[in-house]
């Protein structure tokens, strides 16, 4: 009995073993918007707008002065998806905000998240990709 019991264990081991395929992960495309890295962001206090990136929770788009555009990745718990009206942000003793920093995120219901500064990149929304236009075009036959 104890035989047998042995016996069926190793074959669910064996077969637990041969059914597991490790698969690699998807390749994640980088939006074209997206440009290089930049160690900081200085004078944190003319930053004067924000917004969220579409699809993606735990990013944000940070703009500072009229044009300048940078986009931060967040680690932590906030959505900002769920900001009511503000963010803020938190630097660690100098006027530039820089990895490590923390974005501070109120719901209005729960209180605040604080998301810490994974990665800041430069941001330029005039590169929108155009996937509304057709790839293939096609003339109109002809009437005989």
């Amino acid at each position: 009995m104890i035989n047998k019991l042995i016996s069926i264990a190793l074959l669910l081991l064996v077969a637990s073993c041969a059914s597991t395929v490790v698969k690699d992960p998807e390749p994640q495309l980088v939006d074209v918007r997206q440009g290089e890295t930049v160690k900081q962001i200085c004078f944190a206090s003319s930053i004067n707008g924000w917004r969220e990136v579409k699809g993606q929770r735990h990013s944000v788009i940070l703009t500072k002065g009229v044009r300048d555009e940078y986009k931060l990745d967040l680690s932590g718990v906030c959505d900002v998806s769920n900001a009511m009206m503000s963010i803020a942000t938190r630097t660690r003793g100098s006027s530039c905000l820089t990895r490590g920093d923390e974005i501070i995120v109120t719901n209005g219901f729960s209180g605040a998240d604080r998301c810490l500064i994974k990665k800041i990149y430069r941001w330029d929304s005039s590169l929108l990709e155009t996937t509304d236009a057709p790839t293939d075009s096609k003339e109109p036959e002809e009437s005989k």
